[in-house]
């Protein structure tokens, strides 16, 4: 339990809850053969909080594909909407959004009732945005360690443990450009920052490509979000290369879920009006004309 200093310190208490789950599973993986001093045990042990906290938020992920559902029924009249509040701005027939401030405030308000009669919301990156204090924690967990310090619920046995565990010769608080042992350990944590890198790139372009309308790709917006297949990945590749391999491990087998997810997702409840819809139409008409 966190001391009592610490008491009102969410953090302190995700450090405890983080920590719980390392050591049961951590034992679990013990009790099934692994050597609990071994990095395979603790390895083993970050994969089933990745897939605990996934499942966690699977029904929060679910909630907002229903509500992206609802966007892209609207989007039509939000599209429609945005026309009318649109003036040209060249010979071109190029058509701006109105600068003017009446008109914009009419604009915005419209908007924000064709969203409330829906019942959609633009919180697409909430499940993203909860992880990130179970990543702090976790990595903090992994820095006391690495130092000898019992973290939450971890004892100083497998405080010591965790510490002196490696992977390929590589301690788990070490990162591909921070230290490591320069050879095997390094090709380790090289080869899961290419896991997170193109399992981002893969989930990325999919949805792009199968499960967006093809008018959203239209436009400065449609460019933009086509940089982002390229951007995304490159920017979680950098990152990746700084943060410890424990971490990383994290981030590698969460990019690997994202990707099985958003697989499933696009095959069994995909967006109406995307490419990835009009192919399960496809696929139930040949079901039924096969019955």
């Amino acid at each position: 339990m966190p001391s009592s200093w610490s008491l009102l310190n969410p953090l302190a208490w995700l450090e405890t809850a983080v920590s719980g789950v390392l050591v049961a599973a951590h034992a679990l993986l013990g009790a099934l053969g692994l050597d609990p001093a071994s990095g395979a045990a603790w390895v083993g042990a970050v994969v089933v909080l990745v897939v605990l906290v996934r499942l966690a938020l699977l029904p929060l992920v679910l909630r907002q594909v229903r509500v992206s559902h609802r966007l892209a029924r609207i989007a039509p009249q939000l599209r429609a909407l945005q026309g009318r509040y649109s003036r040209p701005t060249g010979p071109g027939g190029r058509r701006q959004l109105t600068r003017d401030p009446a008109e914009l405030a009419r604009w915005r308000a419209e908007q924000k009732a064709l969203h409330a009669e829906a019942g959609a919301s633009p919180l697409s990156f909430l499940p993203v945005l909860l992880q990130l204090p179970v990543m702090v924690a976790l990595a903090r967990v992994l820095d006391g360690a690495a130092r000898g310090h019992a973290v939450g619920l971890l004892t100083p046995v497998a405080a010591a443990q965790a510490g002196a565990a490696t992977v390929l010769g590589a301690p788990l608080s070490a990162s591909l450009l921070g230290g490591g042992d320069g050879g095997a350990g390094t090709l380790a944590a090289a080869a899961l920052v290419v896991v997170v890198a193109v399992a981002t790139w893969v989930t990325t372009h999919r949805q792009l490509a199968l499960g967006t309308a093809p008018e959203a790709l239209e436009g400065p917006v449609g460019q933009a979000q086509r940089m982002t297949v390229w951007l995304v990945p490159l920017a979680m590749a950098a990152a990746s290369a700084a943060v410890p391999l424990g971490l990383l491990v994290y981030w590698a087998s969460s990019a690997v879920w994202s990707l099985g997810q958003g697989a499933a997702l696009l095959r069994w409840m995909p967006t109406p009006g995307t490419p990835a819809a009009a192919a399960r139409e496809r696929r139930l008409a040949a079901r039924e004309v096969g019955v």
